[in-house]
This record gives C-alpha cells, sequence and structure tokens, in this order.
C-alpha cells in the first residue's frame, strides 16, 4: 500500500493551489514540489529546476543554440511560477541566477522550517483536547493527522507514545467507555482507534477517496471456507456476494449522493485498484473480516470484502486488466491506481483538461476533470484521439474516408455524392470533427453581440490612431488620432506626425473637454496599439482614475466605434477630394472638416444629434459651404491699382476663431478669414477631373510613404523585424543624366543621411546607398532589385557588377547559415602595409604599447632633425591608417588619434608609434568587423569612457565612444577634448555628453531605416563613472559642476525626451577603454572581440 496518498489533480488546479492558499510556507514543502511538478511535466518544463543549461560555445551547432533558448524561454516561465508560488520569506531573498537553484536553496532551508514545523505541531498536540459535544470521531481523525504531519516533517514518536497522547486527549467519561471495551492494554495506534470508536458504537461512513491512505497491511488472502490461498469455488461464487450500498452514501469532499459503476476515478496515491461492485471480476477471493480491515483518508475504517482481478471494459474497445483489485462496496466510486498502471508500461499524456492514457503508442482512455478529480467515464468516452487512431486503422469508417479522400471537403458534400450513387453502396455514418479540418478550416466566429452603451458623457471614450498614409499631408502629417465619446458619439481629431504623439493628445483632448464638461474620464477603449501601452500612458490613467479597456489581440471588430468612425472619415476625405481639384497634401484639412460635419449629423447611434448631445443646443449649419470649391477673400490692405481680392479654395473651418481656412495658391499659403465670396454654383457645374484619389494607410511595419519630389518626407516609423537575406548588388553609373526619374520609383531620400534612399513595400525592403559614382542596392526580395537595376539603367549609364563582394576596398563577408556578416579591409591593408614597406615587419601585438607617452617635446627642434623628417611619409601614413580605422578598425581608433596630433612637425617616437599601428595591423589584417549570430532583439547599445588629461601638452581629457548593433560596433570616436577638465567626473561628463548627442544621430538614422524595432526605446549609453552618471541625470547643480560650460549640459535635456537613458558600468566590462587609453593585450583583445572584432574562415 502507498504510505502517502495525493489525489490526481489537473495542472490547473495544481497551478491554482500553489499560487493561492498552498503557497510554499516551508511545512508544505513536500505537497508543494509535488503540485509544481504536475504543473511543469504538463507544460513539457520539469527539465529546467533539474539541472541548468550553460550557453553553447560561438561555434556550437545551431541545434544547440536553438536548444539553449528554448531553455531560456522556458526557465523565465517557471521563475516566474516560482516566484508566485512562494511566500515572501522565501522570495525576499531570491538572488539565484537558476530555477534549479531556487528549489535547492528551498529545500537547503527546509532544515529550519522543518525544526520550527516540529514545535508548533508538537504545541497542537499537546493543546488539543475534546471538548464537550464535540465528535470522538472527528477528534480522533484531528489526532492522526498531526501525527502524520509531524512524521513527515522526520520527527519519529514510537507507538506508544503516540497512544499515550492520543489517550490523554480524551475526556474521562470517554476514557472509562473505552476502558471498560478494550479488554487488554494494547500499544497499536490503530487499534486503539478501532476500539475507542467501536465502544462508542459509530455510524460506518463512506470512504475519504480525496486522501486515499490505506495504512493497514492486508496480510494473507486466504479463503475463510477452506483456508486455500488460490482461486477456489467458494470465492467464485458471485451470487453469495453482498453488492448492496450503504444507508448513508457521499463522496469525499464533493455532493454526489449516487453511486456510479461507469465512473473511475485516477489516483495517484492509491497502492490499489478499489470497485463498488462485482460486475467486471474474473476471479476474485474472499478476505475474512480480521484480514481485511483498512483504514482510508483521514482514518476511516472500511471493510475490503474481496480481492481479485477485474476486466474493465473501455470505450475504444480494448479491456483492461486490473490485478489486486479490491471489491469494496461501500465505495461510492472505482479507483484506478494510477502506480500500478505505470507499473504496468502504461503512461499518460495531458493536454487542456484532458488526460489521455497510452501504452506502446496504443490508446486506450481518456481521463476528464469532473468536481476536481480526473473521471472516466465508460458511458460517453468519445476521445479524439481514439476516434483519429481508430480511423486510421478501421477500413469500416468510410464517411471519413472519403472525407479525406475528397480532399476534406464538407460532409453535407460527402452525403450527396453518397446519395448520387458515386461512392458505391454503404451507409452514411456522420463522424465527428475531423482535426485536420479545424486547423486548415478555423475561421474567427462574428461579432454579434453589442457591447454596453455609456449612460453620460465622457463615460468610455473610444479611441484609434489611423495611418500611416501613403502621402504626407501638409505640415508633414501620417496620422491622424480620434477620440469618440460613446454616449454622444461626438468626436475629435488630431493629425500628428509620429505615432509617439498619441500620449500627448490624449492628454490635450482630456484637458479640454473634462474642463469644458466638468466632468471626468471613467473608461478609454482602445486597441492594443503600442501607443496606448506604454508606462507613461499607463501611469497617467492611473492617476486619473481612467481604466483602459483594450480589446483582444488581433480583433479590431471589438474596437469597432473608432474602426467605424475612422472609415467614415476617409469615406468623406477621398469623396471631397474627388471632387476638388486640391493637391492630395489637403487630406489633412479634408479630415478635420469631415470631423467638424460628422458632429452635426444625425448618426444612427443616438436620437440626437451628436453636437446637441455634447453642447445642449441645436447646432447651426447654414454657415458650411463646399469644401475645395473657389472663393474671393478680400485683401487686408490693397494698393490703389490692384485687384482688392484673392482668388483662394475653401479648405475648412478654425477651432479657435470665427471664420473659415483658406488657400492662396500663388503663396501657397493657408490663412484664416472671416467670410469671403463662395462660387459654390460655379463649382457645382464643373466637371470633376479627378476620378481617383490614391490615399492609402500604408502597414507600418513594413511600408514607407512615396513622397513626391516637392514634399520631404520625415520620421520614418521602425520596423518590427530586422530584414533578414538582405541581397546586395554592386552598380558603377556615369555621372551623365539621360532623364528625368519617374517619382525615383518609390525611393524617398533619407533625412539625415543624404546618400540613402529607402522603399519599402509590404515586405520588402530595398535600399540605395549612393556613393560618388557607385551604387550600392541592399535588399530582400532578387526580383524587386533586378527591377530597381532596369530602372537605373534607363537613367544613367551604369554597370552592373553583380552581387558585392567589395565596396570601397572593403569585404563583404557572409555566412546565411549562422546569421553572420562580416567587413574586412585586409586587401587594402596590404597595399598599405606595402606602401610604407612594412609588408615584411614583425608582427605586433597591440596597437601602442602600454605606457608610452607621445607629446611635443618629442618633436624635431634642429632644421637637420627637421629636414631628414620631412622625408618620412607621416601623414600620408595617418590617412591611409585613418580609413581602415573610420570603416572596420575601431580597435586602433585611440592610437590614430594620439599620432594625428603630430603630423605638422613629427618626430622620430611619433613615427615608431605610427609603425607599431602598422606592425599591429599586419597581424590582425585578417579580422572582420563582425555583426550577427544572436538570437536576441537587435538593440543598439553605448559606452562612453574619457581619460583624464592624457594629453602632456595641453592637459587635455581624451573622450572615446562605442555605439554596438548586432554584436559589432556601428559607431565610434576617440578624440581630445575640447576643454580641460578638472576632474574625472567631468571628463567623463564630457564625454558622456558627446556620445548622447551621436546616440540621436544613430537614432533617427535607424528609425528612418525602419530595421531596428527596439530604436523607439531609448538608447542605453553605459559609463563607468558614478559622478558623471548622476549628474546627467540630476539637473541640480552645485559647487563642483558650477563652473562646466553649458553646452555639455546638452546631455540632461536629451535623456529627458527619451532619446538615451545613461547607466551605470563596471570599468572593466566598458568596451569603450580602448578608446581613450592603451591597455595591456589582453584587455585590449577581450574588447576588440566583445565590439565584433573577429577572425572568420575564408569567404564562401
Amino acid at each position: 500500500m502507498s504510505p502517502i496518498s495525493i489525489p490526481f489533480y489537473s495542472p490547473e488546479e495544481s497551478l491554482r493551489l500553489i499560487t493561492g492558499k498552498w503557497k510554499l510556507t516551508g511545512q508544505n514543502f513536500p505537497v508543494w514540489k509535488l503540485h509544481l511538478q504536475n504543473v511543469l511535466s504538463a507544460q513539457g518544463k520539469l527539465y529546467v529546476i533539474n539541472k541548468p543549461m550553460s550557453r553553447p560555445k560561438s561555434n556550437a551547432p545551431e541545434e544547440e543554440f536553438a536548444e539553449y533558448f528554448r531553455f531560456m524561454a522556458d526557465e523565465s516561465d517557471v521563475m516566474s511560477i516560482l516566484v508566485f508560488s512562494m511566500s515572501p520569506e522565501f522570495t525576499g531573498d531570491l538572488r539565484v541566477k537558476f530555477c534549479h537553484e531556487v528549489v535547492r536553496n528551498v529545500e537547503n532551508q527546509l532544515g529550519f522550517y522543518k525544526h520550527t514545523g516540529k514545535l508548533l505541531i508538537m504545541q497542537e498536540i499537546l493543546s488539543l483536547k475534546l471538548q464537550k459535544g464535540q465528535s470522538v470521531k472527528n477528534h480522533l481523525v484531528d489526532m492522526r493527522r498531526l501525527f502524520k504531519c509531524l512524521s513527515r516533517l522526520g520527527y519519529k514518536m514510537t507507538q506508544e507514545e503516540l497512544v499515550y497522547l492520543m489517550w490523554f486527549s480524551l475526556t474521562k467519561e470517554v476514557q472509562d467507555t473505552a476502558s471498560a471495551y478494550m479488554k487488554e492494554p494494547n500499544n497499536d495506534v490503530d487499534k486503539v482507534h478501532e476500539d475507542i470508536l467501536a465502544s462508542l458504537e459509530p455510524v460506518p461512513e463512506p470512504a475519504n477517496l480525496m486522501d486515499t491512505d490505506i495504512i493497514d497491511e492486508l496480510g494473507d488472502l486466504s479463503c475463510p471456507e477452506c483456508g486455500s490461498e488460490d482461486i477456489c469455488e467458494h470465492s467464485m461464487n458471485i451470487d453469495q456476494m453482498d453488492i448492496g450500498l450503504p444507508d448513508t452514501p457521499g463522496i469525499f469532499m464533493i455532493d454526489c449522493l449516487i453511486t456510479s459503476y461507469e465512473s473511475w476515478v485516477i489516483d495517484t496515491g492509491s497502492g490499489n485498484h478499489i470497485c463498488n461492485h462485482l460486475q467486471g471480476f474474473t476471479r476474485r477471493k474472499t478476505l475474512r473480516k480480521d484480514r481485511s480491515n483498512l483504514r482510508v483518508g483521514e482514518g476511516t475504517p472500511l471493510i475490503a470484502e474481496a480481492v481479485g482481478s477485474y476486466s474493465l471494459s473501455l470505450p475504444s474497445g480494448l479491456v483492461l486488466e486490473l490485478d489486486n483489485c479490491y471489491y469494496i462496496p461501500n465505495m461510492i466510486k472505482n479507483v484506478l491506481s494510477f502506480d500500478l498502471l505505470v507499473d504496468q508500461g502504461f503512461y499518460y499524456k495531458y493536454s487542456y483538461k484532458m488526460i489521455s492514457v497510452f501504452k506502446d503508442n496504443i490508446f486506450y482512455f481518456k481521463a476528464t476533470p469532473v468536481d476536481g478529480l480526473y473521471t472516466v467515464n465508460l458511458k460517453d468516452n468519445n476521445s479524439e484521439i481514439y476516434h483519429i487512431s481508430k480511423r486510421s486503422k478501421d477500413i469500416e469508417d468510410q464517411t471519413y474516408l472519403w472525407h479525406c479522400r475528397l480532399g476534406h471537403i464538407n460532409k453535407k458534400r460527402v452525403e450527396l455524392l453518397l446519395k448520387g450513387g458515386f461512392l458505391g453502396n454503404f451507409d452514411y455514418k456522420p463522424f465527428d470533427n475531423c482535426e485536420s479540418c479545424l486547423s486548415g478550416k478555423m475561421t474567427k466566429q462574428p461579432f454579434n453581440s453589442e457591447n454596453e452603451r455609456a449612460t453620460d458623457l465622457l463615460e468610455i471614450i473610444h479611441t484609434d490612431v489611423c495611418g500611416p498614409f501613403s502621402h504626407v499631408a501638409r505640415g508633414g502629417y501620417r496620422y491622424f488620432i480620434t477620440f469618440t465619446d460613446d454616449f454622444s458619439r461626438y468626436g475629435y481629431v488630431y493629425l500628428m506626425r509620429h505615432k509617439s504623439e498619441t500620449f500627448e493628445k490624449f492628454k490635450e483632448y482630456q484637458n479640454e473637454v473634462q474642463n469644458l464638461l466638468d466632468k471626468r474620464i471613467k473608461f478609454l477603449r482602445s486597441d492594443r496599439g503600442g501607443e496606448y501601452l506604454s508606462d507613461e500612458f499607463d501611469n497617467h490613467l492611473m492617476e486619473c482614475g481612467i481604466v483602459s479597456q483594450l480589446t483582444p489581440p488581433y480583433t479590431p471588430q471589438m474596437n469597432g466605434v473608432s474602426e467605424r468612425r475612422n472609415r467614415t472619415l476617409l469615406d468623406m476625405v477621398r469623396t471631397m477630394m474627388c471632387h476638388s481639384s486640391l493637391p492630395v497634401s489637403f487630406w489633412g484639412h479634408a479630415l478635420e472638416t469631415a470631423a467638424h460635419i460628422l458632429n452635426r449629423a444625425p448618426t444612427k447611434s443616438v436620437e440626437k444629434t451628436p453636437y446637441e448631445l455634447w453642447k445642449g443646443k441645436k447646432p447651426n449649419i447654414s454657415f458650411l459651404k463646399i469644401w475645395g470649391c473657389e472663393v474671393y477673400v478680400k485683401r487686408p490692405t490693397s494698393e490703389k491699382l490692384k485687384p482688392k481680392s484673392d482668388k483662394c479654395f475653401f479648405v475648412g473651418y478654425p477651432k479657435t476663431t470665427v471664420g473659415y481656412y483658406f488657400y492662396n495658391p500663388e503663396e501657397n499659403k493657408v490663412f484664416v478669414a472671416r467670410n469671403g465670396k463662395f462660387l459654390e454654383e460655379k463649382f457645382l457645374s464643373l466637371e470633376n477631373t479627378r476620378k481617383d484619389v490614391d490615399l492609402q494607410i500604408v502597414d507600418e511595419e513594413n511600408t514607407t510613404p512615396v513622397v513626391e519630389p516637392e514634399i520631404q518626407h520625415n520620421n520614418v516609423e521602425p520596423q518590427s523585424e530586422p530584414v533578414e537575406e538582405v541581397q546586395t548588388q554592386d552598380l558603377r553609373r556615369s555621372s551623365r543624366v539621360r532623364q528625368e526619374p519617374d517619382r525615383y520609383l518609390g525611393f524617398a531620400k533619407s533625412e539625415f543621411e543624404p546618400c540613402v534612399y529607402t522603399k519599402f513595400s509590404g515586405s520588402i525592403v530595398t535600399f540605395l546607398v549612393l556613393y560618388v559614382d557607385d551604387i550600392l542596392l541592399i535588399g530582400n526580395d532578387v526580383p524587386t532589385l533586378q527591377s530597381v537595376k532596369e530602372w537605373l539603367s534607363k537613367c544613367f549609364q551604369m554597370k552592373d557588377l553583380g552581387e558585392a563582394a567589395y565596396i570601397l576596398g572593403i569585404k563583404i563577408y557572409r555566412n546565411r547559415s549562422k546569421r553572420l556578416i562580416g567587413l574586412s579591409q585586409s586587401t587594402y591593408i596590404d597595399k598599405v602595409l606595402k606602401r610604407f614597406r612594412m609588408d615584411e615587419s614583425k608582427k605586433g601585438f597591440i596597437p601602442m604599447q602600454h605606457g608610452i607617452v607621445l607629446s611635443k617635446t618629442q618633436c624635431p627642434v634642429s632644421s637637420e632633425d627637421q629636414d631628414k623628417m620631412k622625408l618620412v611619409p607621416y601623414a600620408s601614413a595617418i590617412g591611409s591608417i585613418m580609413y581602415a580605422m573610420l570603416c572596420t578598425r575601431p580597435d586602433v581608433a585611440y592610437s590614430v588619434s594620439v599620432t594625428s596630433r603630430y603630423q605638422q612637425n613629427p618626430g622620430e617616437p611619433h613615427w615608431v608609434a605610427v609603425k607599431n599601428i602598422l606592425k599591429y595591423l599586419r597581424r590582425t589584417k585578417e579580422m572582420f568587423l563582425v555583426f550577427g549570430g544572436s538570437e536576441d532583439e537587435i538593440s543598439v547599445t553605448g559606452y562612453s569612457d574619457a581619460s583624464f588629461q592624457t594629453d602632456r601638452d595641453d592637459f587635455r581629457s581624451q573622450s572615446g565612444y562605442v555605439f554596438t548593433l548586432n554584436g559589432g560596433a556601428i559607431s565610434w570616436k576617440s578624440s581630445k577634448q575640447d576643454t580641460i577638465a578638472d576632474s574625472t567626473t567631468e571628463a567623463e561628463y564630457i564625454a558622456a555628453c558627446d556620445a548622447a548627442k551621436e546616440a540621436v544621430w544613430l537614432r533617427n538614422f535607424l528609425s528612418d531605416l525602419r530595421v531596428v524595432a527596439s530604436i523607439s526605446r531609448p538608447i542605453d549609453i553605459f559609463c563607468d563613472n558614478s559622478g558623471a552618471v548622476a549628474q546627467a541625470k540630476e539637473p541640480r547643480e552645485h559647487h563642483k559642476s558650477r563652473h562646466v560650460l553649458r553646452k555639455y549640459h546638452l546631455i540632461r535635456e536629451i535623456i529627458g525626451r527619451g532619446d538615451v537613458r545613461i547607466c551605470k558600468i563596471p570599468t572593466e566590462d566598458n568596451v569603450a577603454d580602448p578608446l581613450t587609453k592603451p591597455l595591456a593585450r589582453a584587455k585590449h583583445e577581450a574588447h576588440a572581440n566583445s565590439i565584433g572584432m573577429q577572425y572568420l574562415e575564408a569567404s564562401s
């Protein structure tokens, strides 16, 4: 028999328990761990708490990296479960990294909890006394439960001690009654328990399956008639067996008053199968009464009348042979011991609220939760797994067979073909759901239900952002946001240049309407757009007491009011613009006009107009004019011989003043005037020349607007996914243009890098990079690249050099299997070494020796020495090295910065330092600047450092910064500071300011490229000086920093507007360190590797 019984809980129930009332407190560790294992086993994450997994080496196979990243994802999920399933005394000191360490630390702490638990339980045992009127049986059950808890904590007491504690807890009357019944003293707890209850003539009660703990051994199983231990004729007499039910049926913790022969409960703790009826026994042996006394649950006595083999017929058609099955008529439900099934080779698979039991890959039965317990219902066990398994083997299921043959057409069509005689002669038998059809034909359910309407103004506000649009509106607007009151349907619309302006527009709307109506917004209903999910937005809503109501993912229908409002507005805008001759860039004015009109027009949603419900009075629409019509507007001042009015176009209604918006095409400006002469009749009589308006919302995740040549585009939203499998093409063009490109084939010129042009079309991304007479095409779609080359060939005389292998002397390396790309200038460095006769020199290990100090005192003084150094190509060498440093070699940035200061009058030590750089490049010429290879989110990270007063001539400090993206450096700088710093903190502060300014440009440029999703967040800049970090974050001044030039405080504004975030980092981890000072070889190589300087195999 199993010493401990744990009911078969579902993983959902186990998770609810360990995060609720059964959180880990120390004393309940065994039960807590069992339920934790149940949850993790169902999720396939049990391996996480057993052993850790180290990160694979860089040259490990892709399979190892995939397994590692899966482990880290599961590790994060399991850690969340652990934190929420522990009481504060465990989570308060949680500093370990892996989940298995958390569980191990808990087990190590159990020594303390066991000791404390023993004291508490022993104290409760000693204080527990039978009260007057209390049930003796319940009192004894409580005592036995405390004995069991004490035993589980490792405190073992003798049977005699347990008997004494139980006996002394009883009242004198019960002791006297029991003493008279007990013939002789007994030190067996179970026997004393039985005698006490027997002396009081207790009413038998049914079994408690919630904790099936059979304590007694059954002894021998001999026949009471003949004494035989084998199956005999006496034990086979079924007719003589009593199969009646007890008078007071009931089952454990649920209200179930009817015995079920067809239901079997799976129990993981029971050591035996238990059955409450005889039907199904193939062999059985009757037990003697003195050998059949069992205890279950909290000590409830039961009588097992027989034991034998039971044949359980399953709905799958299979028969499950249950050996060692006990017949106990008092049991309300039958019990399947899962331990015995496991011993027979059975195993289970868990899916949502269903356990399927298999053996040798054959499905036997399923169990579903009934009142918290997994139950096998023999009447209705329509397992989908069974049907799928059986249909693959049972050729008689002709209906399902033809359904599969006919490409999974619907059931009605199969029935029609059968009736028409096309499928032969067999009876049509409807089949259950086809799992393949569920996977391939699933559709969304219709949205028929209506949401509850608001009962007052500002109770519910609907909002949505629309855009970006394919054309930029006047003022640079590409988005608009709407706010619609649910009660009145009165709406506001705001134009936006960036989606990030959503929060500011909401605050503007909130302040205006709450002040106007003297009411407060209660609910804000929106979709799950990222613009509504920022921490800043959430915090503001919580501070204002506004409840954010978000729609489920991928269900814009649930935000129907805003979606309908956007569609209506855009339909009106398109129609108004089709009826006018104004440029498409006026869609912003048309949009505001449409919103103005909608608020004054009736709607099906409310009985009155939105304006009436919002303002409390009827709207005046007599002033409305046809949008886009011609109008003559009087000039404010006019000369005597010039016209008194200008011919303009009506484009809208001002919000803050009485009058109209007019557009003067001659001056290309929009202005406000009180009135004018509207030519509406003439406008209506004109033929409509504009039949189609290309006003489309483009996918902001994958596209960018096509900007007409005269309109500057800006602020392209970042793309959510990086460009994969980038193809590059190298083109050579002539400087003679044959014809003007037709709208630049949809390419948009980057605002932040004039030599870069971008084009986005759906998921297709194309970049055109121009440098003098060289063009580099980059994209993820080869046909698109081909079409671009054909278009360029029509515009320019050019030569197609095919897939780019070299560009401007830079070798391009690709490894698509490892997702790597590398840049190298080994060929260029070879040419430089030969030019300065260093191709056969010794190989250097670092670009500048640690401890070397250069200064102007080392410059030649005499004319003879100066003439000698003029023969040395010092400046030429510096320039050649600098080109390599700027393109692919950030590891020599500091040494180039220092040596370039002495080009006017170099000395011998300076030339030696330059030659050391060349020796280092000779040894490392095959190094690549490598990007990729990481599965983590692509993000930009900056590092800033400074070396205090390193220049011996003017005592200025050295600044350095480097920014990395996807494992490689993308921007770096090492330079002497413009002013003298009087402390290391000031020097670090100046360096951090330079890094912050570079980060702003990087953030804007990468946003324009739309290939780095994380660029919408602030860029992290790491600095190893705590004082500089605090000074950048803290706007207050003190006497040690009041002298700092004002221009360096720009970093505070940059941090304040959310472009960067400055963080502290240990000096040994600051990869910008080699850009400010010479380092030892080990540190230099480690930092160079951290910014992507690596050796790679030959390019394929």
